[in-house]
């Protein structure tokens, strides 16, 4: 085990080399200050994962069993009815500094990641175009590729959204001259956010996925191609 200084902490060098327990489910529970929630539709992402690959991606608990990353692999596998899970458990109590900054660590230390967006989107359509599940277990679905294509790529590859359906391979898209289509993408902090948006400004989305929703405005029938579209993401 690795030394540690006065105040307990330890010092620099090869950190400890933790062994991975398979532990029950009905034994492991949330931290209480874990402040990110894992929806219904990111939870079937996750299972979809879990049932063709295993879980691959590390649980870690502290002393307890209290978790501190790894909530959404939890929750998934409790779904899919699995009794038990494979954990690294850390020698710690779960309140103390080193399990919180576990709990952030996991969390946020991804959003510091660089994305390629024209790679990302060309690994999934890639997937769309040959696997049968389609985007399940990629934490995407077509549409969202579709609004990734199109807000990410430039005008002379993508013109509008119904190129990016096309490209993206969905089935349903509207065809002919768009040229005076004209857009608005809106991004909300979370569901609440987009929900208030909505009823404050009156707003009846048509086609709602789980953190994509689009219509058109003012209403009319499909027919009608000459107005407004709103796409609103949620970042959840």
């Amino acid at each position: 085990m690795a030394a540690k200084n006065g105040n307990g902490h330890k010092q620099s060098g090869r950190p400890d080399i933790f062994k991975l327990e398979t532990v029950a489910i009905a034994d492991l529970h949330p931290h209480p200050r874990n402040y990110r929630t894992h929806p219904d539709d990111e939870i079937e992402h996750l299972m979809a994962s879990i049932r063709e690959h295993g879980i691959y991606k590390n649980v870690v608990v502290a002393r307890d069993g209290t978790i501190l990353a790894g909530h959404g692999v939890v929750q998934a596998a409790a779904k899919m009815e699995l009794k038990s899970v494979p954990v690294i458990r850390l020698d710690i109590e779960p309140n103390e500094p080193r399990a919180l900054k576990v709990l952030a660590g996991d969390n946020e230390i991804g959003h510091l990641s660089e994305i390629d967006d024209r790679m990302l989107t060309e690994i999934l359509k890639e997937i769309n175009d040959i696997d049968l599940d389609g985007l399940l277990g990629t934490g995407f679905d077509e549409k969202m590729l579709a609004n990734l294509v199109f807000v990410t790529r430039p005008e002379n590859e993508i013109r509008d959204y119904n190129e990016a359906a096309a490209w993206v391979g969905m089935p349903e898209y509207e065809e002919g001259d768009r040229s005076t289509d004209l857009k608005i993408v809106i991004n909300f902090r979370n569901e609440a956010d987009r929900a208030e948006f909505a009823e404050k400004f009156g707003l009846n989305f048509t086609k709602k996925m789980s953190t994509a929703w689009t219509m058109r405005w003012p209403p009319h029938e499909r027919q009608d191609v000459s107005s407004v579209k709103f796409v609103g993401e949620s970042n959840v």
